[in-house]
């Protein structure tokens, strides 16, 4: 079942988890191209690469401080490979958006340096929420 992306989706999401997202203007970028372009499905497997990368930065914070975890290396591939994943969704949502918007976006989360970095771990949260909304919505239309 495909989810409905409304104009008030994202204000749907803070209210719902009790967060203000980081980076709002952008998800409503993607929403719009979602919207537009026929890509809620590609939307809401961002979500869920989103969540799922949200995971493994936990899983790598727990694992650091704890000795007894001795694959904390194919975590970490995990993560680079899923996080690759959220970039190429990126790139493909947003492909169709003027070229000054696509710059920023690219400056902003696609070239990882430190500052994309934290952009991107931030942006990964706000899919998280996303997601657990996403998941909300479905369990009660159902």
């Amino acid at each position: 079942m495909t989810i409905i992306l409304s104009q008030n989706f994202l204000n749907e999401v803070e209210s719902f988890t009790e967060r203000k997202l980081h980076h709002k203007f952008f998800l409503q970028q993607l929403i719009d191209e979602a919207n537009k372009n026929n890509l809620v499905e590609k939307f809401e497997e961002l979500a869920f690469t989103g969540k799922y990368v949200n995971g493994l930065f936990r899983a790598i914070k727990i694992g650091q401080a704890n000795p007894d975890i001795t694959n904390l290396h194919l975590i970490k591939e995990d993560l680079m490979k899923n996080i690759e994943k959220v970039i190429t969704l990126i790139k493909e949502m947003t492909i169709n958006l003027n070229q000054d918007a696509f710059a920023e976006i690219n400056l902003k989360f696609i070239e990882l340096s430190k500052d994309q970095f934290n952009n991107i771990t931030q942006f990964v949260d706000d899919l998280d929420q996303v997601k657990k909304y996403i998941n909300h919505l479905k369990r009660n239309i159902s």
